[in-house]
C-alpha cells in the first residue's frame, strides 16, 4: 500500500518564532519517534533561511521543501496553496492558523489563541490605525473561514470551549493536545533549590496590553524593597514601557535584561522570589512550567487557561487587582516553607506534560482525517 503524504508547514519553527516556533520544533522532534511515523511520508515547508537548523535537529528523518513566502502575506494566500498542491500531500498540518484560504483538500489547522478576537486597538499595535483596522478585519474574516472548514488542534481546553460555542461547532472537530516544556529548561530541573532567594521578581513575555504588566507596576509602589527584571526582547512597546516607568517613579525598582537565551534563565530564575505571571489571556502559557523547571515558584493571574494548565502548583491572584498580588508576593516573601512548598508542586505539575504526549495525540488526529473519505 503507497504510504500516505503528510505535509506540515513549519515555516515558524524554532525559538525565533517564539511560542509556535518552540511548539513547531519539539512536535516534530517528537513525531520521529512514535512507532507509527515511518508508516507515512513527511514533508516539512520551511524557510530558506532555517534548512541548516531544521536538518541539524530533525536529520533525514523529513523531506524539506524550502520557500520564501513569508507568513500574513499575499503569496501566502494565493501562491502557497499551489505549491502544496504540487506536493500531493494526503493532509496538511498547519502549526498556525494561518491557512490559505484557496487550500480546500484535507488539513488540520493548531489555534495556540484568538487573542485577537478580545483585545484590539492602538494599544495592541505599532501599525497605523487605518491599516491596522484592516489587516484586523481580514483576521477576523479568515479565522471564520478556517475555522469552519477544518479540523483543530488546541493547545487548551479553555480554547476548545470557547471555538465549540462561539462558532457551534461539533466537539469531535477539535482536539485538545496540552503542550510541555522545553527539553533544555527541563535539564536543569534537577538542581538544588535556593532556600534564601533575593527580593526580585521576574516577568518574561512581550508587552502586549492583555499581558497586564502595569499590575506589576502598581504593587510594586506597595512594595518598596521589591525590585522587578523584564526579559523581554527590545521593542516599542519595551520602550513606551521605559518612559511609563520613569514617569511613575520606578525607574530603581525595575531593570530591563532584554531577550536571554535558555541558558542563561537558570541562575536569574533560580535566586528570584518568583516569577510573576499576570496575565489576562493565555493559549496554553509555557511561562510558568518554564519558571517551575528553573525551581522558580510562580505567582499566576487566575485567568482564561491559567488554571487549567497550572492547576494547584502556585499561588493565584486577581489580575485586576493590584493590592491582591501584593498580598500573595508578602505571602511568598514571608514563608520561606511556602517557596520551597511551591517549588515542589511546580515539579510534579511538570510531570503531567510531554511533547511525546503531544505527538501521540497530534498523530491520532493525522490517523483519523486520513480514514476519513473525501
Amino acid at each position: 500500500m503507497k504510504q500516505k503524504h503528510i505535509v506540515i508547514d513549519a515555516r515558524l519553527y524554532g525559538p525565533k518564532h517564539t511560542g509556535i516556533g518552540r511548539y513547531t520544533k519539539n512536535l516534530l522532534k517528537a513525531l520521529i519517534s512514535l512507532p507509527d511515523f515511518k508508516k507515512y511520508r513527511f514533508t516539512l515547508i520551511i524557510y530558506q533561511d532555517l534548512i541548516e537548523e531544521v536538518k541539524k535537529d530533525l536529520g533525514d528523518n523529513y523531506k524539506y521543501f524550502a520557500t520564501n513566502i513569508k507568513h500574513y502575506s499575499l503569496k501566502e494566500q494565493f501562491l502557497l496553496p499551489f505549491i502544496i498542491y504540487s506536493l500531493q500531500a494526503d493532509l496538511v498540518h498547519f502549526t498556525h492558523f494561518n491557512k490559505p484560504i484557496l487550500y480546500f483538500k484535507k488539513s488540520v489547522i493548531t489555534i495556540h489563541d484568538l487573542i485577537k478576537h478580545f483585545f484590539t486597538g492602538k494599544d495592541t499595535t505599532t501599525k497605523n490605525q487605518f491599516l491596522y483596522s484592516l489587516k484586523h478585519l481580514a483576521y477576523l474574516f479568515l479565522t471564520n473561514t478556517i475555522v469552519k472548514r477544518n479540523q483543530i488542534i488546541v493547545p487548551s481546553n479553555f480554547w476548545r470551549k470557547y471555538l465549540i460555542d462561539k462558532y457551534n461547532l461539533n466537539p469531535s472537530r477539535i482536539v485538545t493536545t496540552h503542550e510541555a516544556v522545553d527539553p533544555t529548561f527541563l535539564a536543569n530541573n534537577q538542581n538544588e533549590i535556593v532556600k534564601t532567594p533575593k527580593n526580585y521578581i521576574i516577568y518574561t513575555g512581550n508587552l502586549y496590553s492583555h499581558k497586564n504588566i502595569k499590575v506589576i507596576l502598581a504593587a510594586l509602589k506597595e512594595l518598596p524593597d521589591i525590585s522587578l527584571k523584564i526579559i523581554c526582547a527590545r521593542s516599542f512597546f519595551s520602550e513606551k514601557l521605559k518612559i511609563e516607568i520613569a514617569q511613575i517613579g520606578l525607574k530603581k525598582q525595575v531593570e530591563f535584561l532584554g531577550y536571554l537565551d535558555d541558558k542563561q534563565f537558570k541562575n536569574i530564575y533560580q535566586q528570584a522570589l518568583a516569577l510573576v505571571h499576570p496575565s489576562l489571556m493565555e493559549g496554553f502559557s509555557l511561562t510558568g512550567l518554564e519558571a517551575m523547571a528553573l525551581n522558580c515558584p510562580v505567582i499566576s493571574s487566575n485567568s482564561s487557561c491559567l488554571p487549567e494548565i497550572y492547576n494547584d502548583s502556585v499561588l493565584y491572584f486577581d489580575p485586576n487587582n493590584a493590592s491582591n498580588l501584593v498580598q500573595k508576593i508578602n505571602q511568598l516573601k514571608d514563608s520561606p516553607d511556602l517557596r520551597i512548598k511551591l517549588i515542589k508542586l511546580g515539579q510534579q505539575q511538570l510531570k503531567k506534560y510531554s511533547w511525546s504526549k503531544t505527538a501521540n495525540q497530534t498523530m491520532a488526529v493525522y490517523k483519523k482525517i486520513l480514514e476519513i473519505r473525501n
